[in-house]
């Protein structure tokens, strides 16, 4: 399989050169060194590594049954055939305890890169397993549900079975492989779209923010994190697995995890809707909700009380793929969202959104869920 590789890497050229714009952290920007994109890539990660400069003597893989089966194992041997030493580890559960023992794995060891293969929990544990260890980390999913494929956040469930949501370094390099994308599940990649369009609502919080608390948010970010759900919204969604909708969600994920690098911070693509759905994951812990089905129902409620002008075309998109929008999905009823809803400020004080703008009591938010979910 030859890819062109000048054709399928993203320019970051000129996202580096925006390095002197404010962050709401004190940390130095950093981006992924090369995206590759396009079909069958998995087969030619050896020459994707080489035309990277990439050479490693000891490499640690991780997955898991699944993912090693459908294109773990071909990765392996190839790159067993160029000399590397591998060590192949199977991941179950994206928590703090999997953390330290990656962790302890890499340090025994001492590797020189890390490649993640699989959805989230897999990217995740490797991405911050290798953030903290100062090793090269190259991010290859197999689904599109969320945007922490190529973002600096890791999301680790705690002692108490909640998500949380760490800081870390941003993967080294993204290979993207349409081929094992098009066998993702459909629920995943529909939770894909929900944590794309979330961006929305969290990009009209941060200009609410920047108007009503002079927060310094700079534009050009803004525009890359809300870019791919604007394109998604205009694609026809019918077939969510057609070459023209898979490609433009990958695209909106992967810029607005860039816009977070840049950023230095989730802020850019995460607002009011994603503090509601933390609150769902702290005040009722334990369900089996994706991130982006959360998030995507969150966004409903986000945009109705922002009259956000992208709501309409949002519930068009969510119809058209079977998007699950109702809270009874999710487990949460009526009046368990209003506390939800409330809990939610406490989620990040430090971000203003239109949950705090708007000043939702109880009452209020009862008499809007009817007429949205």
């Amino acid at each position: 399989m030859n890819i062109d590789l000048n054709k399928n890497i993203i320019n970051l050229n000129k996202m580096a050169q925006m390095k002197k714009l404010a962050f709401d952290r004190k940390k130095p920007v950093k981006v992924p060194t090369f995206i590759v994109r396009g079909e069958n890539t998995v087969a030619d990660i050896s020459r994707i590594l080489d035309e990277q400069k990439i050479h490693c003597r000891n490499l640690l893989f991780l997955c898991d049954e699944t993912t090693f089966k459908i294109g773990g194992k071909e990765i392996i041997e190839s790159l067993k055939k160029k000399g590397v030493e591998i060590v192949k580890k199977f991941i179950q559960r994206s928590d703090e305890k999997t953390v330290r023992l990656v962790e302890k794995t890499i340090k025994y060891h001492k590797f020189d890169l890390l490649i993640g293969f699989g959805g989230g929990r897999i990217l995740d544990v490797a991405k911050l397993a290798a953030g903290n260890n100062r090793i090269r980390y190259i991010s290859i999913p197999t689904i599109l549900s969320n945007d922490g494929i190529s973002s600096p956040v890791s999301v680790i469930t705690n002692k108490k079975g909640i998500p949380i949501s760490h800081l870390t370094y941003p993967p080294y390099g993204v290979i993207i492989d349409y081929a094992i994308i098009k066998k993702a599940p459909l629920r995943h990649l529909r939770a894909g779209v929900g944590d794309l369009v979330s961006n929305l609502s969290a990009v009209f919080d941060c200009r609410l923010a920047r108007k009503r608390k002079n927060e310094c948010i700079d534009e050009k970010i803004l525009r890359l994190s809300e870019i791919g759900a604007k394109k998604l919204l205009k694609v026809n969604a019918y077939d969510i697995k057609s070459k023209e909708f898979l490609e433009t969600l990958c695209d909106g994920l992967l810029k607005s995890g860039l816009a977070m690098c840049l950023f230095g911070s989730s802020r850019p693509a995460s607002g009011s809707e994603h503090k509601i759905s933390h609150a769902m994951d702290y005040l009722f812990p334990g369900r089996d909700s994706l991130h982006g089905e959360q998030v995507g129902i969150a966004t409903l409620f986000t945009m109705a009380i922002q009259k956000n002008p992208h709501l309409k075309s949002v519930k068009r998109l969510f119809k058209n793929i079977k998007f699950p929008y109702k809270l009874s999905y999710l487990k949460i009823r009526p009046d368990d969202f209003v506390k939800i809803v409330v809990y939610a400020k406490k989620i990040r004080p430090w971000r203003y959104t239109i949950l705090e703008d708007k000043k939702m009591c109880p009452e209020k938010i009862s008499k809007i869920i009817p007429e949205i979910f």
